[in-house]
This record gives C-alpha cells, sequence and structure tokens, in this order.
C-alpha cells in the first residue's frame, strides 16, 4: 500500500478486488491489514477521493463498491472534523452522497444504498447545524423523486445520532435541532401514511414505518406532537406482527408515555379493536410461534404501563367500559388453552399487567377521597376469578412419563410460569376473599374425587401461594380446607414405584410415585404456610392431632421431598403444645423409624430426632433418658473393619445427636402438674442428658483422631453451646470446669477456634456472674496464650471474643484484680501489635475496638489501675496507634483509634504531645488542631478522620 500512487485508485481497487476473491489465506491476512491502514494512512481528502472513486465506477465490482462505501461511512465518523473543515472537501462530499442517492439509486445493491444513506446520514449530522441548517427540508426536496430512499436517510438521522462522536456541549445542541427537525419529519410521514392520501408503495410505508420507529428512539423525543402520526402508523403496520410490536416496544419504553392519557386510551382502544384480532388469527395459525410471542409480549407491556390511566378513567370519569375490555383481552391471552410451554408461550405475559392492575384499584379503594363504581369492581373481580378457574388447569404438572419426555428448558419454563402466575390465587382473594377459598376448596374436592393428582396439587398451589395472606376472619374456609387434608390426603403406603425414567422396565420399590411426591411437598408448604392460624385457633389441639399423622405420612426415607415433611412436622411441634400428649408417642415412632433408616441423609434425620425431642420434653426425665439411652445405643460408631472417614462421620453424627437433644429438651411452655412435682425430685433431662454426653465428648476430643480431629472438636463445641443454652441456670456453674477443660484445647486447634470462641462467649454471658474468679482466671488463661498465637490464622476470632468480654462483661471481671490485669496486659499488647503489623482490615478494625472498648470503661468507671496499665503501655500505643491512622482505613476503625488517641490526649497531654513531636506530622497544624478538641470526643473525632483523609490522600497538606 505504501507504494500506492492517491490518484491511481485503480491499483486501490484491484487490491480490495484481490482481497474478495483470493483463496490464500496469507495474502487475504496481509492485504487486510492494508485495508485497515487505508483509512488513516493518508491524508482526508486523497481517502475520500479514493472512496468516491470505488463508489462510482459503475465497472467496479459490487464488493470493491460497497468497501468503498463502507470505509467512505468511517472516515466521515472518525476523521469528521478534517471532513467539516475543508469547505471544498464538504461541499464535494455533499454533493456526492446526494447524487448517490438520485441518481440510479434502484440500480444499487440494497447493502449499498444503505450505507451510502447512513453516511449522508452521518455527514449531515456533523453539519448540523452551523454547516446545514435545514437538512430535513432540503433532502425532502432533493430526494422527493425517490420517497423510499429519503425515508431511509431521515431514518438514518435518528438511528445514527448514537454514533456521533463530539463534545457533550455540542451533542445536546445537535439533540436540540434534531428535535427541532421533527416536525418536518412529521409532516413528510404525514403524507406518506394518511390513508387515501397517497399512493405509496409497500415498501415506502414500511420504510416510514421505520423512520417513525427511529425518531422516536431519539433521547428525550416527545410523543404528544407524534400521536397523529402514530394512528398512521399504527393503522399501516396492523398487519405486521414484527413492525407492529416494535412500534408497541417504542411507545411503553418512551418515559414520557405514562404522562399522555390521550394517547394511551387511543392505543388501548386499537389494542382492543385491532390489535387483539390480529393476535387470535396469529395464535390459531401457530400458538408457539416466537414472532406472536414477541407481538404479546409487547402489548402486555402497553397494556401494564397503561394501568394506572385506565382505572384513573374507570373511577373519576366513570367510563370503566376500556379497562373492562383491556382486561378481557389480557384475560383470553392468559387463558390460552394448552400446556404451557408445548402449545403455547404467551400466557405467562399477561401476568405483570393483571398484578399492577389489582394494586392499582385496591389503592383506589383504600383512598378515602375516592369511590369506585361497585358494578366495575364485580366486572373486575369476575375477570380474576376466571382466571383462577383456568391457572388451576394450566399449572397442573403434566403426568409423570409425560412429565420425562419434556426436555430440561421446557420444565424450567413451565416451573418459571407457575412462578410467574402464583399471584393468580392471591388476586383473586382481594377481590372477593371468602369466595375465592370456597372455590380453591371446591376445584380441590373436584380433582380429588376424579383421581387427578396433579390437578389437586394445582389446587393446593393456589392455596399456598395465598396462605400467607389469610387472617382469622378466613377460618372457615381454611377449616374446610385442612379438614379435606386430613381426610384425604396422607401419603399411599410404601408400595409405590418409581416414576424416574431409569426405571424403564422394571418397576423399582424404591421411591414414592413422582406426582405424589410432588403433592406432597406443595400440601407439606401449604400447611407449614397455615400453621400460624391453626396454632392460634380455639380448635387448635383437634386440628394438630388431626393434621400431624397426614404430615407423618410422608416423613419416610422412600419420599424425595421428605425434608419438606420434616420441616413442616418441626413446624408443629417445637412449641411442645398439649396435643403432644395424645399424638406424642406416633411422632415419636414415626421420626424414630426415620432416625435409624441409614439411606435418609443425616440432616433429616437430626430434624427429626429434634422432633422427637420435643415430644419427650414433655414427659419425666426418668422416662425421657430411657428413652434416649435406647436411641444412643442404637449407633453402632466402632463398628469392626470400616474406615477412617466412616467412623468418623458416625461420631460427628454421635455428637450432633447430642446436640440436636439439648435444643430440644428444654421446655419451653408449661407441662401438666406432674411432671412439674417431679421436677423438683429429677434433675431435668437436659441435666442427665449432659452428664451422660461429657464422658463421650471427653473421648472424642482427648483421641488422636488424625486429620479429622479438629472438625470433631468444632461439633463438640457447637453441641456444648446448645446445651449451655438450654441448661436451668442453677447448673450452670456444675458443668463450667468441663467447659474450661473443652476450651483449652478447641480455641487452639484451628478448624475449631470459630466454634470455640462463640462457645466461650455463651460461657461468659451465661456462666460470668455465677463462677466469679474461675471466669477471671479462665479468660486470663485464655488470653495469655493468644497473646503467644498473635501470628495465628484464628486471631481475629480471638479479638472479637476479646471484644466481647471487653463491651460486655469487663466489670465483673475487673472485681479480681490480679487475673482482669492480666487479661488487660495481653489484651494491651496483641492489639498494639496487630495495629502494627496487621494487613487485614477486619482484625485492626477489631484490635481497635477492644482499645477504643478499654479506655472507655477506664474513664467511665475511674479505674486507677487501669489506667496506670495504659499509662505502662501508652508510648508503645501511641505510636502504633498515630503511624495507623495515616493509613487506608475503614471508617469504624479511624473512629475507633480516634477515642484510643482522645484518652491519651485528654488524660495524659504532656506526655503524648512529647511522643507524637518525635513522630512524623506529629508537630503538623492538624495535631495541633486535635490537642485543642480533648474537651469534645465527637469534634476530635471528626478531626482525627480529616487527618486520616490527608495523610492518605495529600500527606502535604497535613
Amino acid at each position: 500500500m505504501a507504494g500506492l500512487v492517491p490518484l491511481n485508485t485503480d491499483v486501490l481497487v484491484a487490491v480490495v478486488n484481490e482481497f474478495y476473491t483470493t483463496t490464500n489465506e496469507t495474502r487475504r491476512h496481509e492485504i487486510d491489514g492494508i485495508l485497515c491502514r487505508f483509512k488513516n494512512d493518508f491524508e482526508c481528502v486523497q481517502t475520500v477521493s479514493a472512496c468516491m472513486h470505488m463508489i462510482s465506477q459503475p465497472t467496479s465490482p459490487p464488493n470493491v463498491r460497497y468497501f468503498g462505501a463502507i470505509s467512505l461511512y468511517d472516515v466521515i465518523r472518525i476523521r469528521s472534523a478534517e471532513c467539516i473543515a475543508n469547505e471544498t472537501l464538504q461541499l464535494s462530499l455533499k454533493t456526492f452522497l446526494i447524487d448517490s442517492l438520485t441518481s440510479g439509486a434502484y440500480a444499487k445493491t440494497t447493502s449499498l444504498l444503505n450505507k451510502l444513506s447512513a453516511t449522508l446520514a452521518i455527514f449531515s449530522l456533523y453539519c448540523v447545524p452551523d454547516l446545514w441548517q435545514s437538512p430535513v427540508e432540503d433532502l425532502t426536496q432533493l430526494l422527493a423523486g425517490t420517497p423510499e430512499v429519503l425515508l431511509k436517510v431521515l431514518s438514518d438521522m435518528a438511528a445514527e445520532f448514537s454514533h456521533v462522536s463530539m463534545p457533550l456541549q455540542q451533542r445536546s445542541r445537535l439533540k436540540a435541532e434534531l428535535h427541532k427537525f421533527s416536525e418536518n419529519i412529521i409532516r413528510v410521514l404525514t403524507v406518506v401514511l394518511q390513508p387515501g392520501g397517497s399512493d405509496a408503495s409497500t415498501m415506502t410505508r414500511q420504510a416510514a414505518v421505520e423512520c417513525v420507529e427511529q425518531w422516536l428512539r431519539l433521547p428525550g423525543m416527545a410523543l404528544d406532537q407524534w400521536t397523529n402520526v402514530l394512528s398512521d402508523v399504527l393503522g399501516a403496520v396492523v398487519q405486521d406482527c414484527t413492525a407492529l410490536a416494535s412500534i408497541l416496544d417504542i411507545i411503553a419504553e418512551n418515559d414520557e408515555f405514562h404522562r399522555h392519557s390521550t394517547l394511551i386510551i387511543n392505543i388501548c382502544q386499537y389494542i382492543c379493536m385491532h390489535v387483539s384480532t390480529k393476535i387470535e388469527e396469529e395464535l390459531r395459525e401457530d400458538a408457539t410461534s416466537e414472532e406472536i410471542a414477541t407481538l404479546v409480549a409487547s402489548t402486555c407491556s402497553v397494556a401494564e404501563k397503561s394501568v394506572a390511566t385506565l382505572v384513573e378513567c374507570a373511577t373519576q370519569a366513570g367510563d370503566a367500559e376500556l379497562t373492562v375490555r383491556m382486561s378481557q383481552v389480557m384475560q383470553v391471552l392468559a387463558n390460552m388453552p394448552g400446556q404451557y410451554p408445548q402449545d403455547e408461550i404467551v400466557s405467562d405475559l399477561p401476568a405483570c399487567f393483571f398484578i399492577s392492575l389489582r394494586t392499582e384499584i385496591m389503592q383506589t379503594l383504600s383512598s378515602s377521597n375516592q369511590k369506585v363504581d361497585n358494578q366495575f369492581v364485580r366486572q373486575i373481580s369476575q375477570i380474576y376469578a376466571a382466571l383462577l378457574d383456568v391457572a388451576i388447569v394450566k399449572m397442573a404438572f403434566p403426568r409423570a412419563d409425560t412429565w420425562h419426555t419434556w426436555n430440561l428448558e421446557d420444565r424450567d419454563q413451565f416451573e418459571s410460569y407457575r412462578k410467574m402466575r402464583s399471584e393468580t390465587s392471591y388476586d383473586s382473594y382481594q377481590f372477593s376473599g371468602q369466595e375465592t377459598l370456597n372455590f380453591l376448596n371446591q376445584k380441590l374436592e373436584e380433582s380429588l374425587n376424579s383421581g387427578d393428582m396433579n390437578r389437586s396439587e394445582a389446587c393446593l398451589y393456589q392455596w399456598e401461594c395465598v396462605a400467607d395472606y389469610l387472617v382469622e376472619t378466613d377460618y372457615s374456609s381454611i377449616l374446610k380446607c385442612l379438614e379435606i387434608c386430613a381426610s384425604r390426603l396422607a401419603a399411599a403406603p410404601s408400595t409405590s414405584y418409581s416414576s424416574s425414567p431409569s426405571s424403564s422396565s422394571s418397576l423399582n420399590p424404591v421411591f414414592l410415585d413422582l406426582d405424589e411426591d410432588r403433592r406432597g411437598a406443595t400440601l407439606m408448604r401449604l400447611l407449614y404456610a397455615l400453621s400460624h392460624l391453626i396454632q392460634v385457633h380455639e380448635r387448635a389441639k383437634e386440628l394438630e392431632c388431626a393434621l400431624i399423622p397426614v404430615i407423618l405420612s410422608y416423613v419416610r426415607a422412600d419420599v424425595p421431598s421428605v425434608r419438606c415433611a420434616i420441616d413442616t412436622l418441626h413446624k408443629f411441634v417445637e412449641d411442645r403444645t398439649e396435643s403432644l400428649d395424645i399424638i406424642g408417642e406416633q411422632i415419636s415412632s414415626t421420626c424414630y423409624a426415620f432416625f435409624k433408616s441409614s439411606e435418609s441423609k443425616d440432616a433429616d434425620r437430626l430434624v427429626a430426632l429434634k422432633c422427637i425431642g420435643y415430644v419427650l420434653s414433655r414427659q419425666k426425665p426418668s422416662q425421657t433418658m430411657k428413652i434416649i439411652g435406647e436411641i444412643l445405643n442404637e449407633q453402632n460408631i466402632n463398628e469392626p473393619e470400616i474406615d477412617a472417614p466412616t467412623r468418623h462421620r458416625r461420631y460427628a453424627f454421635q455428637i450432633n445427636t447430642f446436640s440436636a437433644l439439648f435444643s430440644s429438651l428444654t421446655q419451653k411452655k408449661e407441662v401438666g402438674s406432674e411432671s412439674s412435682e417431679t421436677a423438683s425430685n429429677e434433675e431435668p433431662t437436659i441435666v442427665q442428658l449432659l452428664r451422660e454426653a461429657i464422658p463421650v465428648f471427653e473421648t472424642l476430643c482427648g483421641e488422636n483422631l488424625s486429620e479429622g480431629s479438629g472438625c470433631l472438636i468444632q461439633e463438640v463445641c457447637k453441641a456444648v453451646r446448645s446445651a449451655l443454652n438450654a441448661l436451668p441456670e442453677q447448673y450452670l456453674s456444675t458443668f463450667f470446669p468441663f467447659v474450661v477443660s473443652l476450651l483449652n484445647t478447641a480455641l487452639f486447634v484451628p478448624e475449631s477456634a470459630a466454634a470455640a470462641c462463640a462457645l466461650a462467649k455463651s460461657a461468659v454471658l451465661q456462666c460470668g456472674n455465677l463462677v466469679g474468679v474461675e471466669m477471671a482466671n479462665a479468660i486470663a488463661h485464655w488470653l495469655q496464650i493468644f497473646e503467644q498465637s498473635v501470628s495465628s490464622v484464628q486471631i481475629d476470632e480471638y479479638l472479637q471474643f476479646i471484644y466481647h468480654v471487653v463491651r460486655k462483661n469487663w466489670k465483673p471481671i475487673r472485681k479480681f484484680s490480679e487475673p482482669s490485669l492480666v487479661a488487660l496486659k495481653s489484651s494491651i499488647n496483641i492489639c498494639t501489635y496487630i495495629i502494627i503489623n496487621s494487613v487485614v482490615p477486619t482484625e485492626v478494625r477489631s484490635a481497635s475496638q477492644v482499645l477504643a472498648q478499654l479506655a472507655s470503661y477506664t474513664t467511665s468507671n475511674d479505674d486507677v489501675a487501669q489506667k496506670a496499665s495504659l499509662a505502662e503501655h501508652g508510648p508503645t500505643l501511641i505510636r502504633a496507634v498515630f503511624g495507623r491512622v495515616q493509613r487506608e482505613l475503614m471508617r469504624p476503625t479511624v473512629e475507633a483509634l480516634a477515642e484510643v488517641l482522645f484518652f491519651y490526649f485528654r488524660e495524659f497531654t504532656t506526655e503524648t504531645r512529647n511522643i507524637l513531636n518525635a513522630e512524623p506530622y506529629g508537630c503538623s497544624a492538624l495535631v495541633a488542631a486535635m490537642f485543642r478538641e480533648i474537651g469534645n470526643l465527637r469534634t476530635f473525632k471528626q478531626m482525627t478522620i480529616r487527618f486520616n483523609n490527608s495523610a492518605v490522600r495529600d500527606p502535604g497538606s497535613i
């Protein structure tokens, strides 16, 4: 290319032609590099001339002419300043582009015409307004003989606005000019689109529609002046699904649409009269067409944006007809016949419209100054009722054998569809609560009578969707639903067969049937959602005794969704109500059978064990311990010939077994008088169980279990913490030595440090005031070891524990001077080390908060000994804090460090000043200002934050 003489464009044409015709990939790559440089390596005049030559030569191959058009467009877009600055070049470009589009336009290829049109459009944008004040008027006159080309250029003027590159101020000016041009554009479009006013061809009308689309997409374009044109456009595209969808999308996306009530009403009338008919015709031909789905989506989008205006017309103007008609159109779409998404793919789209409509009407009804016609509300409520009726059918899963033939995408779409229409029952309930619930009960009974498993599941699903919103006034319908559930929806005996496709020719009695399992899971979620109303009803005991057996029928290893059943059972029994005295034995036997099943997940088995614990909590401790002993003896942990991982898992499960029992054996509600009397003669069950557990825990923590020991100790800590939370206060001191012994090990094993710190926090809170000096000694001992482990990865856990102690329990610990001062010294040393050395922001924050809390306690309680200890560590601590404040920090860290500095600035002013004088920036004006604020902590913090910001961003300003 370096040897290419600009005037000899024949060489360039040959190079371009070679690029498109050569089969040598190496040569093609070489030419590609040459042609890419062509647009920038020559003077703008030469490059433009070469492009014009390629385009204008009728003998040039089509590829060469198109390359010339592309290059000319890119040159104008990239080198616009050069093109515009040269007046001769500017005039030459303008003339050439207009001539190219007017002379022999229909002989050119569509791609070439499109690129020339875009080039003229972007050129005109760079010329507006200084160099070309009225491009629309001029182009209209020049291109009047070729209306399609004219409309294409006008359309491209709006489309190319997003591609122009210019300063923001110039761009804003250009946009304002384009908005002014819209009047001329509208006049041109009116002539082309007006019915009977033009003999424009179909292609011309399509170009006009595209022009309207592009100008409406222009940022900030107001809709009001386009109203008349939109009527013509919508009339012109009524038979073109794609164009119609595009226009409706543009209207819906316009920020001004919701403000134009007249336009909204006109559009909605158009949808009811024309669009709905077009959609109906297309759906009859192919209900799964992506094209019709796009049109329906656009229609629903416009309808949703119109809701506020429609409701306002129906309420304030008293004209409800259009609102009802729009709702009916949306209802037809939502209730499309056929299984979604197999037979149709549009019925989920109107959901947002109906949610918005319900919300708007409910807000209007609740407004004290608005009156709504009862007839209108009844009409709308009937539409919602019809939606619910059809939704039950459409939301029913297909039979299992059919379901397994669906691909994963269709399954996901159907499940998403159910979620999208999950508001259907709630919408209907809002308009007619009692009638909706009675209707659901009726449909549930009908589906059960007909043996339709999946339709009954759909009824339960609709109940579930509305359950969280029900109140006491709905009890009659709720009780009817519960009666149906209790009498007819228990799981079948364990003789059902797997519906999985893998079972193919043989039937394996392993899992509950897929359809029945799905219905059971929905039923469990429904009962869970209704539990808050069931448990406060006056017949709660009777209801629980009727429903819990149904729940228990799904607590089986052959039920895939058994966790739903266990969680629901847990919800009903965790409050240890009187119904457990009647149904408790059945709960215990069922849950125990499930607990013993090794096929079930450990997490599920432990929840089942908790349910047993809730039942046992209402019995005498001696009876309870006998049953618990049987449960624990069933676990064969040390079975011969098992590998280490299996043994480790069994150890962990045994620990979690104790934890589950600890959390469930406490009495949360009053029990019978007999149990109350025996409570004075027997130790509580939780106490006896903990005595039984301690030897097991000590063995597990003391044995060398290789790699798994830390994880087991972690589980022990969680279990003991659960026990501490459940123990009666009078027994806490009895078990405190064991807790300390456990923590002496667990705190310093990396895997268990976090759980051990959580246990230590609970021990301090619950036992601190009961054991006194023993707690202080333990804390001092732990903090001394923390100090030796200051570089460990779990130091932040230790710091959080120290902060917990200092913030919540420091005062009772300070009653014991010797151990508390030891703990204080270790705390200061740990925090000082972290502030100086740590690069972990959370560690620095925790250390800062500990020191700030200690300083605050010292001042508030006038603690002389603690003040002396802080003074002793003062020089090192002041330097550490002052140095850290000059680095990047989180805001809470800066504020905490400010409190530490404030303590030393106020209590040891002279000493602190002397120390800081030897530090970088210690004599700065900001530090001097901080010393002047030692009487006001809030201002001092603000000064410290300012000092930190200056040190980090602009040290020279300190």
